[in-house]
């Protein structure tokens, strides 16, 4: 019995051994027996294939690798759509068990603190994804002049949008040392864009909080100085816009700062590329009711004098791209229309010191600006005069 105690410690010592040189991603995955699995590490700017089995008639896989020196992110993947994302650490020996029908919908897991962190933060971003989902299929089915309700059901989304950015904050907070909140820094909504906003002052908090603790240690690490200079070229591109508020007090005589943003197609425009005709530099909002009866007004205006050399370059302070389209499509706008998709923190926006929607800037064909916040009559008289 003692021979037999001890041949069974020699094999425990031996197992725990293999286990501190490495890694090890292992379990069941049903109803998918004969298919292959792969298991790929995704580094900073691609994905790497380390291994692929085929699943056995249970179900069963393993994979092995060295030792990691760093928290880092795996796929589990049967196809490009069917897959979970783990975040495994030195020497875990991670346990899965899924159905292959659905991976994401179905697993658990065994081992692996940082991989349950990722499961908590996709599943919260797939109940905001679907929460969102529904108001926007509400909106669409608004009348366009059902403004009340619009603005209720906005209101509904930022409130979706704001409990989500406070559980990543409270996250980050409390595990500052984690790459599960550089993982929900980087969330995506539906209409990919981000949920978290570097641009924001309280976001930014976030960011640079972990930027830092990463950094310091995890040094060597790319998603660390990734996100530490991240925030470092925000800040600073942030002290440049301040000091292009001082340049716009004087932009009368000196011109007009320069804006470059996507439109709905995604492709850049910039405001300069319309020197040579009369624009109008609008700032607006989907969510905004005000702007809205104002964009009537400018259809006006648009068709009247758009052949004479009248454009207009619009930019939108909304985060989210399927109302900024549809609001685009639902009032027919037939000009330039552009957004960073940053909300109230567009960098545009603080460029030209925006306090209140609408806004605009009326500049000449040569470049400058020649009047400020002209709506209505006043802006029909100028044009009427320019023209």
């Amino acid at each position: 019995m003692k021979q037999s105690f001890f041949i069974f410690l020699i094999v425990l010592l031996a197992s725990a051994c293999t286990t501190k040189n490495g890694y090890t991603v292992e379990g069941r995955i049903e109803n998918a027996e004969g298919t292959t699995v792969y298991l790929q590490r995704m580094d900073l700017n691609q994905v790497v294939t380390i291994d692929s089995t085929q699943l056995n008639a249970k179900g069963n896989f393993e994979f092995s690798g060295e030792r990691l020196t760093e928290p880092t992110f795996f796929l589990l993947k049967l196809s490009e759509q069917n897959y979970i994302t783990l975040l495994a650490d030195t020497t875990e020996t991670i346990v899965i068990n899924a159905d292959g029908k659905h991976l994401e919908d179905s697993y658990e897991l065994k081992n692996s603190i940082g991989s349950v962190y990722v499961q908590i933060l996709n599943r919260r971003l797939r109940k905001l994804n679907d929460g969102i989902d529904k108001l926007i299929k509400d909106y669409k089915k608004l009348d366009k002049k059902d403004n009340e309700t619009a603005k209720q059901l906005e209101t509904q989304y930022q409130n979706l949008i704001q409990e989500h950015k406070d559980f990543v904050g409270e996250f980050i907070m409390e595990n500052p040392r984690s790459f599960a909140g550089y993982y929900a820094l980087f969330q995506r909504l539906i209409d990919n864009s981000y949920v978290m906003n570097v641009m924001d002052k309280q976001d930014q908090v976030y960011f640079a909080t972990l930027g830092t603790s990463l950094n310091l240690f995890y040094p060597e690490s790319d998603r660390a100085k990734h996100l530490y200079d991240f925030v470092l070229k925000v800040k600073t591109k942030q002290q440049q816009a301040k000091l292009t508020e001082v340049m716009l007090s004087n932009a009368e005589a000196s011109g007009f700062p320069d804006i470059e943003e996507n439109d709905i197609t995604g492709e850049k425009v910039k405001l300069s590329s319309l020197k040579g005709k009369v624009v109008l530099l609008s700032f607006w909002a989907s969510w905004d009711e005000p702007s809205r009866k104002e964009n009537n007004h400018l259809k006006k205006l648009y068709s009247k004098y758009n052949k004479s050399g009248f454009e207009i370059y619009q930019v939108s302070l909304d985060r989210s791209k399927v109302l900024w389209e549809n609001a685009i499509k639902q009032d027919e706008l037939p000009w330039i229309n552009v957004s960073d998709l940053r909300y109230t923190e567009s960098y545009a926006a603080r460029l030209y010191n925006i306090r209140q929607l609408p806004a605009n800037y009326l500049i000449s064909k040569d470049g400058e600006i020649i009047g400020k916040n002209l709506f209505g009559n006043r802006l029909t008289e100028k044009l009427d005069e320019l023209f």
